[in-house]
This record gives structure tokens, C-alpha cells and sequence, in this order.
């Protein structure tokens, strides 16, 4: 895979990964960081980010690159206080 296809699938998963934490939660977020596994392990791109204007606020999340389906999210205490108060039950 060249790395102009490589760029293409993670500029797709991190849309992906930035539209899901506006749908889901209703949170702006920022992609800080975006790793993507090697294919023989398995075909996801791992993102770390924050919510707009809240560095405190991090999360982790994968995006499968085939299917664009979220998994291993992931989050800080705070952005877990955040996400109670809008109603979410987050996993101890």
C-alpha cells in the first residue's frame, strides 16, 4: 500500500472517528494523534484527540478501515464526568 493510499484511509477512518463522537455524544473533537496497525494484525486506525478547547478532555478510539465501524473507545476521567452529565453511562 503507497503511502498516498495510507493517508486516504486515515483521513476516511478520522472523519469516521470525529463524526462518531459528534453523533453519539455531541462533542467537537480534535484528532491529535492517528496510528494505523499493521494489516496483518488487523485493519484499524487507532486515534487519540480531544474535545475542542478541553485538552483535559482525551479519548482513544479505533476505526476499522474496511467497514468504518468504531470500536475501543476509550476516554479520561474527564471527559467521563462530562459524559454522565449528558446522560451516557460510561464503563468503570
Amino acid at each position: 500500500m503507497s503511502k498516498d493510499e495510507d493517508a486516504e484511509l486515515i483521513s476516511k477512518a478520522k472523519a469516521t472517528a470525529v463524526k462518531h463522537m459528534k453523533d453519539k455524544y455531541g462533542l467537537d473533537v480534535e484528532i491529535t494523534d492517528a496510528k494505523k496497525m499493521p494489516t496483518y494484525v488487523v485493519y484499524k486506525v487507532n486515534f487519540k484527540g480531544n474535545v475542542l478547547g478541553r485538552e483535559e478532555q482525551t479519548f482513544g478510539i479505533s476505526v476499522d478501515y474496511k467497514t468504518q465501524e468504531t470500536s475501543n473507545f476509550l476516554y479520561s476521567p474527564e471527559l467521563k464526568i462530562v459524559l454522565m452529565e449528558k446522560g451516557y453511562k460510561p464503563r468503570e
